[in-house]
């Protein structure tokens, strides 16, 4: 047997290319406090922001990690931000009014711009820039499907945007594969593994506890005396945050049977010609498809030499060194000038969807939970985790749309995500 010719580089790494500006270190538990105001199982953004609001009103507050901080999707993602879910503005309209559509896409709005004012307030750098976006469209079909969705959003949200046809498309994107798309200029992006540790080192100087290497194996008690079990000592908290996403386990099984994870892959190339990259993607933007299951491209926003590219999200994969092969029969599909180009990253992180493809924040038994972002971490990791802080503190500005919508589960499903390729497959059949 032939063997195919590698795409990866001998020094690749399996680990995300974001890493490599925030080296993650081995480290060992640490002696947790006997008590604390809050507890916050789960180091991402989420919990991070909303341990840095917990703090600021003067709360104890204790985070925990069965890993090393960071070590999630929350520094392992594309770094993109934008406003967006898996329902459209205009199909929320034709199941549940305008006026709902107007509520939810009014807070996405809100949770995009809290990115921006989470970066500036802590003075994280983290290459945050709004770059803008262009999505692109599959088919004429779907072109023409873009157009009515960000005309209705234009209309009554008065959010503009700019039609590109497929004869012009090659000034944001050189390739033919696509049938036009819609540049959205306010869009942005950063650097993930950066934004985290800005994040983690702004809680860390307010007061916050920080332990990885630490799992909640159990929680017992009720609100105001809870109890948390860990290898390395008991905690008491009067109010827990759950705020583990894709890496909800079995600490609570009404959690784990609404909480869909799935595997998302991304690699980056080995530094190529400045040149080649520039002619690729002409106007450095973040670029997405259209599609339910996408792909997405931006160069590395700190080396203009790299190109990050990512897709085939729900594939259940053990093989990292397989999966870069297909990435790169797509990315070379849309870039053929990309054939001899060779990965230097491979990385998968998990991500988790909901039933109803909305994100939630809840409280159940007395636990309060945020999660289920449906590919949209970024932004709403860090707006619900602002809003999880502020329910903990009995605010009133807590309210949000999303914690109206109950959290459901099915009849047959108990934590084990065995569908998820075939229900991405299913539900990705309109995309070409």
């Amino acid at each position: 047997m032939i063997e195919r010719t590698t795409v990866l580089t001998p020094d690749c790494r399996l680990e995300p290319y974001w890493w490599r500006a925030t080296p993650h270190d081995p480290e060992k538990a640490g002696i947790i406090p006997a008590s604390a105001d809050v507890a916050i199982v789960g180091s991402g953004i989420t919990g991070l922001v909303a341990a840095i609001h917990l703090a600021r009103a003067g709360r104890s507050v204790v985070v925990l990690d069965a890993r090393e901080p960071g070590y999630g999707a929350s520094s392992r993602n594309a770094g993109y931000v934008g406003r967006t879910l898996k329902h459209t503005f205009s199909e929320i309209m034709a199941s549940h009014g305008l006026d709902y559509a107007i509520r939810i896409y009014r807070e996405l709005m809100q949770a995009f711009r809290s990115v921006a004012e989470t970066v500036q307030s802590l003075k994280i750098d983290c290459c945050y820039r709004p770059q803008g976006r262009f999505l692109m469209a599959t088919s004429n079909a779907m072109y023409k499907a873009m157009l009515h969705e960000f005309e209705m959003r234009a209309k009554y949200l008065g959010e503009p945007f700019i039609p590109v046809e497929r004869s012009r498309q090659g000034s944001e994107i050189a390739t033919d594969l696509y049938h036009g798309g819609v540049r959205i200029e306010d869009h942005a992006g950063l650097h993930p593994g950066l934004y985290h540790r800005g994040l983690l080192a702004s809680a860390v100087a307010l007061g916050v506890a920080l332990r990885g290497f630490t799992p909640a194996t159990a929680i017992t008690g009720t609100q105001g005396r809870f109890r948390i079990i860990t290898p390395v000592g008991d905690l008491y908290a009067r109010d827990v945050l759950l705020a583990t996403n894709g890496y909800t386990g079995d600490l609570v099984p009404w959690l784990k049977r609404r909480v869909i994870p799935f595997d998302a892959y991304m690699i980056a190339t080995e530094p190529l010609d400045t040149s080649l990259v520039a002619r690729l993607l002409p106007t450095d933007r973040t670029y997405i498809d259209w599609n339910f299951n996408v792909d997405f491209i931006r160069r590395a926003p700190d080396d203009p030499s790299r190109i990050l590219f990512g897709g085939l999200t729900g594939r259940r994969v053990t093989d990292l060194r397989a999966m870069a092969h297909s990435l790169h029969s797509r990315l070379t599909r849309i870039f053929p000038a990309l054939a001899s180009a060779k990965f230097d990253h491979v990385w998968t992180g998990r991500c988790a969807g909901t039933f109803d493809l909305y994100p939630h924040l809840g409280t159940h038994e007395g636990l309060h939970y945020a999660l289920g972002y449906c590919f949209a971490g970024v932004p709403m990791g860090t707006w619900l985790g602002s809003k999880a802080a502020l329910r903990i503190l009995g605010s009133p500005e807590a309210n949000t749309v999303f914690a109206e919508r109950p959290l459901g589960s099915h009849p047959l499903y108990w934590g084990n995500p065995w569908f998820v390729p075939l229900a991405i497959k299913y539900m990705s059949r309109h995309d070409h």
